[in-house]
């Protein structure tokens, strides 16, 4: 009876284990991980680490990005450290983002970077860009 619960806990462990989230590849460091789904994009997920730690973008909690391929697209995923309505946000916040996107832009280059705000699971919740 015993080893039939022990190897059901250990089958259940499994699937959980198999049901996780895969967000990509990982860069990771006590501040900062950047998630990155496209193996081709690890360099430019180490540049944009360096750059928001040289821009001193890092914030008292742990924070978490995606760079993901959308089409020519690369979309930075951005999530929030409050509850984020997109209703709710300003002019002057998504000129702010806007200002960081173009920045970032030289650091990805050739390609064409997006920011999104996304929820815990890097689902779009806003993009500036639309």
């Amino acid at each position: 009876m015993a080893k039939i619960k022990i190897s059901s806990l250990f089958f259940l462990f499994i699937l959980l284990s198999a049901c996780g989230q895969d967000y990509g590849n990982k860069l990771e460091s006590t501040e900062l991980d950047i998630f990155f789904t496209n193996s081709d994009d690890e360099e430019t997920a180490r540049n944009i680490a360096v750059y928001w730690k040289e821009h001193q973008l890092l914030g008292e909690k742990k924070q978490f990005l995606q760079l993901e391929r959308n089409g020519q697209i690369l979309e930075l995923k951005l999530i929030p450290s409050e509850k984020f309505e997109p209703k709710q946000f300003s002019f002057d916040e998504r000129a702010t983002l806007k200002s960081l996107q173009d920045s970032l832009q030289k650091v990805v280059q050739p390609n064409r970077l997006e920011l999104v705000i996304s929820n815990r699971q890097f689902k779009t919740l806003y993009n500036i860009n639309q």
